[in-house]
């Protein structure tokens, strides 16, 4: 396995030191966890034996004879999973779930949504973007290398084999060609015009069922004891996905903690919901992960969520997902500057459990219908307010019996620095209006700021000149500021003098 998926894991005492809580959010000086809490309520009954699901890792691995405290993770990794390049991304999946047709199809499928997130992206930059045209080609022989892959069936792959996928089921020279030069032109940030020593590889880990998550948590309860009490804990059983340092592990399927049947293994598909949930999901969660990896604290967390699900929305038509990225649990000093108020727990958005009003089109519109709709709630109270017409926005309460009103900006280190008060009554739905708040005004950034030609060039300058900025406070603002000819926002947004107050003005008449 490449070197980056094996230091992935070695996040070591500082897992045990950082982290204060075992919430379904949880924020991190040296390595994190997210996930989806479907049912909280029920795990607590749950008899888990954690150090036997670790060790059905440990002994499909080959490594049952020997000691605990002479495993390795990168050993555990290198015999227990098959890797596949894509671009920035190593996907694995462990040799056991490959075995399964069905399982190692998921696999491919959510190869090409990895491939797709990217081509997304690029498309963001330009045709005209240096390397572009060759990155095309080079994503398009990966795609046909994809198909004939679900014909011969990764079930098929030798299980005695190690590593890349590319090593055990060789493909021809142009494929491992394109691999390699895609890889280098994502992963070195050429994309971007960036000139890094070397390549910064996003492995993610798809554990296909609810059991195999468990599994390889509780295998890391096993190899790092001091971390035990985390991954061996009921906390963990409606995760959907967690972080280690760089190593991303996603699960394929959603908790179902009340399952009669299943027990603590209980989940429901991704694609419950809608056919291509799963791709969705990963596609989400994948390009959380590659804007962190390119953009690291010069894009801030909330801003890096609302491109994610824009992207989702490109590629599918839709964000139809259950969890978004948590990118603060990615970064130990994730300063947020495009969202006033915050989570406590640090995560961007609250699990839902049930779709909000926000998402009622699952994004197909970008989330406009619901802003209008709140917007204008929010006039009556505008009335006597000067200029402040379209600068207030309705929430509600958790049973949607009353509301409240909340008054732009919203954007920008002004926001960041307001002395936001939300009642907890009504901060979920202050989140979901932010989160629709954001993924909106970027989508207008890109489309509806300027003319459609000069709109989509402007973006594309916004996203190289921000990878190739300085990481300092001001820098995302200065930037915006510098390509679009106005400030992102104002104390009080005006059409004619800030981005924030343009927008406004534009969602009162769509």
């Amino acid at each position: 396995m490449p070197n980056r998926l094996q230091s992935a894991l070695a996040c070591g005492a500082a897992l045990a030191l950082s982290l204060t809580g075992l919430s379904a959010f949880a924020s991190s000086s040296g390595a994190s966890v997210s996930g989806f809490a479907s049912r909280p309520d029920d795990k607590s009954k749950y008899d888990v034996d954690f150090k036997a699901l670790g060790m059905n890792v440990i002994e499909r691995a080959g490594l049952a004879d020997k000691p605990l405290e002479e495993i390795t993770p990168e050993d555990l990794l290198e015999r227990s999973f098959l890797t596949l390049r894509l671009g920035i991304f190593d996907l694995g999946i462990s040799k056991h779930a490959s075995e399964d047709r069905e399982k190692a199809d998921h696999f491919i499928q959510l190869g090409h949504a990895l491939l797709d997130t990217q081509a997304a992206f690029l498309k963001w930059l330009g045709d005209k973007a240096p390397g572009h045209a060759q990155a095309k080609k080079d994503m398009a022989t990966l795609k046909s290398y994809l198909k004939s892959l679900r014909k011969e069936a990764v079930a098929g792959v030798d299980k005695d084999g190690r590593g890349e996928i590319t090593a055990l089921m060789p493909p021809s020279d142009k494929v491992l060609e394109a691999q390699e030069r895609f890889g280098k032109y994502m992963a070195s940030g050429e994309a971007l015009g960036l000139e890094r020593q070397g390549e910064l590889v996003e492995p993610i880990l798809l554990a296909p069922d609810r059991r195999e998550f468990l599994e390889l948590l509780s295998s890391f309860g096993l190899l790092y004891p001091d971390q035990e009490y985390i991954y061996h804990s009921n906390d963990v059983l409606d995760w959907t996905n967690t972080y280690c340092n760089d190593l991303t592990v996603v699960a394929l399927e959603f908790a179902e903690l009340g399952s009669s049947t299943s027990g603590a293994f209980g989940g429901v598909s991704m694609n419950s919901r809608t056919s291509t949930g799963m791709a969705q999901q990963i596609s989400q969660l994948s390009a959380v992960a590659m804007l962190d990896n390119l953009y690291g604290s010069k894009i801030p967390p909330s801003l890096a969520g609302a491109f994610a699900v824009n992207l989702v929305i490109d590629v599918f038509g839709e964000c139809n997902t259950r969890v978004d990225g948590d990118l603060n649990s990615r970064r130990t000093e994730a300063r947020e500057v495009f969202v006033p108020g915050g989570n406590p727990d640090g995560g961007i958005l609250p699990p839902l459990m049930a779709d909000s009003r926000w998402r009622a089109g699952h994004g197909a519109d970008h989330y406009l219908v619901g802003l209008q709709m709140s917007q204008s709630a929010g006039e009556s109270e505008a009335k006597g307010k000067r200029n402040a017409r379209n600068e207030f926005f309705e929430i509600k309460n958790e049973d949607e019996n009353d509301s409240m009103y909340l008054k732009a900006p919203f954007l920008g280190s002004l926001a960041a620095e307001r002395n936001l008060i939300i009642p907890d009554a009504y901060f979920g739905d202050a989140q979901e209006m932010f989160r629709a708040y954001r993924t909106a005004f970027a989508y207008w950034l890109q489309t509806e700021a300027m003319s459609k030609k000069k709109g989509e060039k402007a973006f594309a300058d916004l996203l190289i000149k921000l990878a190739q900025a300085e990481p300092t406070d001001g820098a995302l603002e200065k930037t915006i500021e510098e390509i679009y000819g106005k400030p992102l926002t104002a104390a009080d947004p005006e059409e004619d003098d800030d981005l924030e107050g343009s927008f406004l003005t534009w969602l009162s008449k769509i």
